[in-house]
């Protein structure tokens, strides 16, 4: 516990401004650029791998349509194999040029023609029937310039159908030639003479499959014998790139596991400024983030820190001369927190010291009229209480002179009103049973009795359970008042009030009704008014105003205080008490 308390005394030693400056490195600046460098790295690595993805998703498109095409090629050389009617016209021995030209025309002609789609550049079938003429799709192998490319090769696999590729030097259309070559054996009834299909496929074709991905990455297409076939635009002759390529962005997609495709693959070089370009992009945003981040709050900081620490000095500097006896007030802006408090309470102190000083110098000046003050408040305490006693002893001495002469009404009058008053001067205004405020009022109301005669009568309606609940003292009898001035006064006879107290579940209702004159509503909306404002306009009605205010006072707005009325039917005015405040 010691040591701790060593601590945080250690902690108490160390200048304001150093402990700001404490708390900004390492609560501020160090924690941004952390995590800063965190959310770098993280958009670094998900760039990477997003990117990485896209291109397997490029190699793995590029290669499904290259599949695609050799596969159609493949399914068509297996067509044109199992063509009888081709294997007839072919095995057949022509006695001339001019029969076999008569059978091409016929037969021949349009047979491979119809293969034809946008994947394949030409159909042909090689044969060593040398009646045949060479032309057009049909070839007779005689020499090497008419020999089947890929022929041994052929010859050597194990099953009848490869996929190669070779480089025409003759006819019209030279150039890189990627074939399919079949053997057509199937038939063995016409195997007269040897016969193979090769399918050429559009190379351009596969050119723009493989420049389609170029903007992300450079693709190659390698045969069996890890020779380069096709390649994109933009991938080096020589297969090496000139700069450092990460192992991460180089990938191989195999064209398949089929023997006539064994060894085939396509290789794909990612383009990496395109990636650079999307981490420069990333590292630019974040700095430029940390740069707002930093700088934001340190401005932000450095005025409000500065405030406090001019402040927190000023204060320190005018406690130093109060040491010396010197009282200055601190006149600067205070501001409303708390420091701004400090200066205000450190201001008022000094305004009090200031007061305190000249009150010993006044004190003895003061002294006699100090004396003098309390000597008229004893003679003022005096003559209010002397006032009271000399109305009571008048009242007695008159109740006594009427019971001598036989004045029972004079005198049951003067009892009400003595007891009337008397409990007007010995009450404190508070809480009182409902009974006792009610047993009040009825003296009030036989004092009004007593002046109207037959013309006036009351009724009370007072549920027992009510009785005992406390209520405002004073918030009945006002009511009853302004029924009888305002409501009875004009009416001629019949003049009659009626008071209700019930307890329900919902709190008690207090009810004054009388049958009066009653008012206009806008007479009565003007009486609302001036009953819930701070001061009438004309000073009447303050009885009601006070039973407002009292309920308002006491049951803090939760009690709800109502008046109705109409025109020549009476008024009735009253309360409502919460049960929860009861």
């Amino acid at each position: 516990m010691r040591t701790k308390w060593r601590n945080f005394r250690t902690v108490n030693d160390i200048p304001l401004r150093y402990k700001f400056l404490l708390i900004y490195v390492l609560s501020i600046l160090l924690p941004i650029i952390a995590i800063n460098l965190f959310f770098y790295q993280r958009t670094s690595a998900d760039i990477k791998v997003r990117e990485q993805e896209n291109l397997r998703k490029s190699i793995d498109r590029a290669t499904g349509e290259l599949v695609g095409m050799i596969d159609e090629s493949v399914a068509l050389s297996r067509m044109i194999a199992a063509d009888d009617s081709l294997y007839e016209a072919l095995d057949r021995t022509y006695q001339s040029p001019v029969e076999y030209y008569n059978e091409y025309h016929v037969f021949l002609r349009d047979k491979l023609t119809r293969y034809m789609s946008a994947n394949i550049l030409e159909v042909r079938i090689f044969t060593n029937n040398d009646t045949i003429q060479t032309g057009s799709h049909y070839i007779v192998m005689k020499d090497k310039g008419t020999t089947l490319p890929g022929i041994d090769q052929l010859n050597q696999a194990s099953g009848d159908i490869l996929v190669i590729d070779y480089e025409e030097e003759s006819g019209f259309s030279r150039g890189k030639r990627i074939s399919v070559i079949g053997k057509m054996k199937t038939f063995t009834s016409y195997a007269n003479y040897a016969k193979y299909s090769k399918i050429d496929l559009e190379v351009n074709r596969i050119y723009s499959i493989l420049n389609r991905e170029t903007n992300s990455l450079q693709l190659r297409l390698v045969d069996g014998n890890n020779r380069p076939v096709v390649s994109s635009a933009r991938f080096p002759a020589d297969g090496e790139w000139s700069g450092d390529v990460d192992a991460e962005y180089v990938l191989e997609k195999s064209l398949g596991n089929l023997a006539y495709l064994d060894g085939w693959k396509l290789i794909g070089v990612a383009d990496t400024r395109h990636v650079d370009q999307l981490l420069n992009e990333a590292r630019n945003s974040i700095l430029w983030l940390a740069v707002i981040s930093v700088i934001v709050p340190s401005v932000l900081i450095y005025f409000i820190l500065r405030s406090y620490h001019y402040r927190i000095r000023k204060l320190s500097r005018h406690m130093e001369k109060v040491r010396n006896e010197r009282f200055d007030l601190i006149e600067i802006q205070e501001g409303r927190d708390e420091i701004g408090g400090l200066i205000r309470t450190f201001n008022m102190m000094i305004s009090k010291i200031h007061s305190l000083i000249n009150d010993v110098y006044k004190l003895e000046i003061r002294h006699k009229d100090l004396e003098l003050d309390q000597v008229r408040t004893e003679l003022s305490m005096l003559q209010s209480q002397m006032n009271p006693h000399f109305l009571f002893n008048t009242l007695n001495a008159l109740l006594v002179v009427s019971t001598k002469n036989g004045y029972t009404e004079v005198s049951e009058i003067i009892k009400s009103l003595s007891l009337l008053m008397r409990q007007l001067l010995s009450r404190s205004d508070n809480l009182i049973p409902l009974q006792e405020e009610l047993q009040f009022t009825t003296l009030y109301l036989q004092i009004e009795k007593f002046r109207f005669g037959e013309l006036f009568d009351y009724t009370l309606d007072i549920d027992p359970q009510a009785a005992g609940k406390r209520i405002p003292r004073m918030s009945i009898q006002p009511l009853v008042e302004n029924a009888c001035k305002h409501g009875l006064q004009a009416r001629k006879t019949g003049r009659l009030i009626h008071i209700t107290a019930q307890l329900e579940e919902s709190g008690l209702t207090i009810g004054v009704i009388d049958n009066g004159v009653g008012m206009e509503q806008d007479r009565l909306r003007q009486l609302i008014q001036d009953v819930r404002s701070d001061q009438a306009k004309d000073g009447s009605h303050v009885g009601i105003r006070n039973v407002y205010r009292r309920l308002e006072l006491f049951y803090e707005g939760h009690a709800t205080f109502t008046i109705r009325s109409e025109k020549g039917s009476g008024t009735e005015a009253g309360f409502h008490i919460p049960a929860d405040r009861l």
